[in-house]
């Protein structure tokens, strides 16, 4: 993350006039024309109404893309590709073609992201965009880990094949239909209902045999559970993070309810919730007043607690939505002696923050726990987490998931010192692992990306005032520029030598390399890897006139030589990573966010690369960041 003199220059003349100018348009209107309807952002209000309209196929086009770029120097998320095209079409999707996302993906290999394509389209649409299609299908895609037979040619169900977890990426949230049950549909979301009052439908009908097993879609804490005049016996479920609500209605007479689910519960997606049927549409409990059995499911998106249950609920088509969880059935089982289904294969989700998320399998709950938070240590091992800052500025409408708060910090300061971390340069690490040094008792290093001045202005006196250690890695270009004009402005101005040398000489810092200018998207590069088509000596020839001339650089003007090298946007490759052993470097920094576990007794140098580190998100105390990575 950098601001350059040019950019600001663009903000003080053009953005604030231009954004008084929208906001007083904004206010005067109620309705957009492009399918978000909007509160006033003047207010900061929520979004008030969401028309989602993405057909089948280009969400699961897009979906496959996400899911094959996965572990690829590039991985393109679908949302982002979605909100991009909503917004180049208004939110009306029969203007879809399928060359304008061939045209999107192929613009982002080459190193473009979204949000900047955006930018010369319609930045303000992408971003209604972004937030709305994030709420309805955010926590579709991740990572999981699901309990399957070793053997895939016998079935676990006779115990003849081991069972054993297996970590994949890809479509994590279930159809509401347990596999092997057949259902049929149509789009209804809107048509008209008649009992009670006249109304719209706001969710979807599958037509299904009496007593299927009901399958939770998302993983979530279930908010409600009884008899609904409306909707007979039903379910409500509210994701994790609060924004959907799922409701699942007209379940089965005398057993509509998985046995052990209960007001409160979480439950884990693809679990057995409970039963299809055709209760409903009666004042009297029990009762089957529905003339087909068929299961109603719904999603509401929550933005603003305050409107969940008012006239303005905002309620999303699923009928498309159905079409693409299809290709994601739950495998069930007969419960012996009972009416009761379960789930066959045990299934958790692996999420950046687990403390809500529970494993489908009782028996390793514990042991689940313990490798999401990831606070089992090996005996041979010690662990060793990397905090990654960037800039800390008091101005509130600039601060973002890059620019966090300084009394953050320094929070963060006093937590690591009560909980008794000792902070490290990556040169003491180097030293434990290359010489031999002793390793501290519970170890951690600190690091700020891009070299900003207010690390000098608020991270450095913190630091000093603590007697701890921080890493910062400048982009040699900007300390150049700011060291020359002398502008000291805490939103983005950059450090200047002089401020450099003066905390290197208080032993509170230490200086590495993060390019001279490199951190950046231009020309098809991202950061500091390897273009496409570019041959290895073409590419060493750049690393070495960008990165070997910040290391000499560093030395001219400091008298210190950095041994490590922070990759920019933390994009790597086998290659860069041969490059900078070449250079000289005994370690390189990313930005995975995991702690590093280096090897104790046998001193493993190779342990020293791609050390991972945790993002410090702004909005979090100092005991639930830390706590929830593990850093107890």
């Amino acid at each position: 993350m950098r601001h350059n003199k040019k950019q600001i220059v663009i903000k003080k003349k053009f953005l604030l006039p231009l954004l008084f100018f929208i906001l007083l348009f904004l206010c005067s209107v109620s309705i957009l024309p492009f399918g978000i309807h909007v509160f006033s952002p003047a207010k900061k209000e929520p979004i008030k109404w969401v028309e989602f309209n993405v057909p089948y196929t280009v969400m699961e086009k897009a979906m496959k893309i996400d899911i094959q770029t996965y572990e690829s120097e590039t991985h393109i998320d679908w949302i982002e590709v979605l909100s991009y095209l909503a917004a180049k079409y208004g939110g009306n999707f029969k203007q879809y073609k399928a060359s304008d996302m061939d045209q999107l993906v192929e613009e982002l290999n080459k190193g473009e992201y979204t949000e900047h394509l955006a930018k010369k389209m319609n930045a303000a649409l992408y971003q209604y965009y972004h937030k709305a299609y994030s709420a309805i299908l955010g926590e579709f895609l991740g990572e999981y880990k699901v309990k399957l037979p070793k053997n895939k040619e016998k079935d676990s169900d006779s115990g003849e094949s081991e069972m054993i977890w297996q970590k994949k990426y890809g479509l994590k949230a279930f159809s509401p239909v347990a596999a092997g049950y057949y259902y049929s549909d149509f789009d209804d979301f809107g048509n008209g209902r008649t009992y009670g009052y006249a109304r719209r439908h706001l969710g979807h009908d599958l037509m299904i045999g009496s007593g299927t097993p009901i399958i939770c879609v998302e993983s979530g804490i279930v908010e409600a559970l009884g008899w609904n005049q409306y909707g007979g016996w039903r379910i409500g479920i509210r994701s994790f993070d609060g924004v959907r609500y799922y409701y699942y209605a007209h379940l089965q007479k005398n057993h509509p309810y998985a046995s052990n689910l209960y007001i409160g519960k979480a439950v884990t997606a693809g679990d057995v919730i409970g039963y299809s049927g055709q209760t409903g549409y009666s004042r009297k409990e029990n009762t089957n007043n529905i003339d087909t059995p068929h299961l109603h499911y719904g999603m509401q998106l929550v933005f603003d607690e305050d409107k969940k249950d008012s006239p303005t609920q905002i309620w999303i088509n699923l009928y498309d939505i159905t079409r693409l969880l299809s290709n994601h059935r739950a495998d069930v089982v007969k419960v012996e002696d009972s009416k009761e289904f379960t789930r066959k294969y045990a299934f958790y989700e692996i999420d950046k923050d687990e403390k809500n998320k529970t494993t489908s399998d009782p028996k390793l709950e514990d042991e689940t726990a313990l490798t999401m938070n990831q606070s089992s240590t090996p005996e041979d091992k010690i662990a060793v987490p990397i905090i990654m800052y960037h800039g800390l500025v008091k101005d509130k409408s600039v601060q973002n998931k890059f620019m966090i708060d300084p009394s953050l910090f320094e929070s963060d300061l006093t937590y690591l010192k009560e909980k008794g971390y000792t902070t490290m340069f990556v040169s003491d690490l180097i030293k434990c692992v290359k010489k031999g040094k002793a390793f501290p008792k519970k170890p951690i290093i600190l690091t700020f990306d891009d070299g900003y001045y207010n690390n000098y202005l608020y991270a450095f006196p913190a630091l000093k005032k603590n007697n701890m250690k921080a890493v910062i890695s400048i982009i040699g270009r900007y300390t150049d520029e700011y060291s020359e004009n002398g502008v000291e402005q805490p939103n983005y101005s950059h450090v200047t030598w002089d401020q450099i040398n003066e905390m290197i000489e208080s032993g509170c810092v230490e200086i590495q390399n993060h390019t001279y200018d490199m951190h950046t998207y231009d020309a098809g590069r991202k950061g500091s890897l390897q273009k496409g088509g570019e041959s290895v000596e073409a590419y060493g020839a750049v690393l070495d006139s960008d990165i070997g001339y910040l290391q000499k650089h560093i030395e001219e003007k400091t008298g210190t030589k950095p041994n490590t090298f922070t990759y920019p946007f933390g994009f790597y490759n086998k290659n860069s990573e041969e490059f900078m052993k070449t250079f000289g470097f005994d370690a390189t920094l990313i930005c995975e966010g995991r702690i590093n576990y280096i090897s104790k007794k046998e001193r493993n140098p190779d342990e020293l690369y791609r050390l991972g580190r945790f993002l410090r998100e702004p909005n979090c105390s100092s005991a639930d960041f830390f706590q929830k990575n593990g850093i107890q």
